[in-house]
């Protein structure tokens, strides 16, 4: 029993562990901080546009970013909602396998909610940047040719839509990586008990 418990220790370590990377690492203000500053930026731009050249491009954006705005904001609650529903290790007690296992999915559940925030601020940076930018270049330039419009979005969405999605994919290849770390502890925690 005394082994068990060492063992059983070692694994909350990991899991803790686990828990303080992705807490200081993959703070979810940064994550919102990156996601406000772009939709402002993207929304005094296509303002711009609005009021320097009438309905059009500008107007048409600002209902694009409103509208993920709100499907972001949808999102993230319905992750958290999620989360909130995983059961809590409080009342159990800590030398019980089922403190641990209620704990790592716990985590589980945190790293769930912190990879549907990257993913949505990485798709709104995939969408909108290049969107800004070619809106910012149309303000800047003024009226153009269809040629030389078409040249610039497609450049603007090549640009930022793969440099963002690369940009974002580090850290969401070390969540799937913390999630498979955690799922190695439910396992090893599963073969303790049974032995």
């Amino acid at each position: 029993m005394k082994n068990l418990s060492f063992r059983l220790r070692d694994i909350h370590i990991d899991a803790e562990n686990i828990f303080e990377d992705i807490k200081t690492n993959k703070s979810s203000f940064i994550y919102k901080t990156i996601f406000y500053l772009l939709f402002f930026t993207s929304m005094i731009s296509f303002l711009v546009h609005t009021i320097k050249f009438g309905y059009g491009f500008g107007i048409v954006f600002l209902i694009l970013l409103f509208a993920y705005f709100l499907y972001y904001i949808y999102s993230i609650k319905a992750a958290l909602r999620e989360n909130i529903k995983s059961p809590k290790a409080d009342k159990i007690d800590p030398e019980n396998p089922q403190f641990l296992k209620s704990r790592i999915q716990y985590i589980t559940e945190g790293i769930k909610v912190t990879a549907t925030r990257i993913k949505l601020v990485r798709n709104f940076y995939i969408i909108f940047f290049p969107l800004m930018t070619f809106i910012l270049i149309y303000i800047f330039r003024g009226q153009s040719s269809t040629k030389s419009l078409i040249i610039t979005f497609v450049i603007s969405v090549l640009l930022g839509g793969v440099f963002w999605y690369y940009y974002f994919k580090n850290d969401l290849n070390e969540i799937e990586n913390d999630m498979e770390e955690l799922e190695e502890l439910n396992t090893k925690i599963n073969k303790l008990v049974e032995v």
